[in-house]
């Protein structure tokens, strides 16, 4: 049984909205500016970098793999395991306010690589045009 069938929600109006969809494979599209994935759809058993702490410069980040999630009263709760520790612990998104402030950011390795390449051209090129 997958943790989100034990709390219902309105999958209709989410995925009209394009706010929370699990797709026949157990994929799940959350639509946060705190998941860079492709596609901000997370896989579970896949292996993430999980950074916290964005307002200072002591950020931490972890290796992780996604584990479950589910959605109930405008928030996505993300369980995701610490592969150094091996501790497993629980993430939260408010996927209905606009104004969202997350203190952590959920990036795939693959989007991570294009942003570093991105910036590593930006700062090549300077000022060109």
């Amino acid at each position: 049984m997958k943790l989100q069938d034990q709390f219902p929600y309105d999958s209709t109006i989410l995925g009209l909205e394009n706010l929370y969809i699990v797709d026949y494979e157990g994929n799940f599209l959350i639509n946060s500016s705190a998941i860079l994935t492709q596609g901000k759809t997370v896989v579970r058993n896949n292996t993430y970098l999980l950074i916290e702490s964005l307002e200072g410069k002591n950020g931490k980040m972890y290796p992780v793999t996604f584990m479950d999630a589910y959605y109930k009263d405008g928030v996505s709760y993300l369980f995701v395991q610490d592969l150094l520790t091996n501790e497993i612990f629980s993430i939260d998104i408010c996927l209905e306010c606009t104004e969202n402030q997350n203190k952590w950011v959920l990036v795939d390795m693959n989007c991570l690589s294009k942003l570093f390449d991105y910036l590593t051209l930006k700062s090549y090129c300077g000022n060109c045009k």
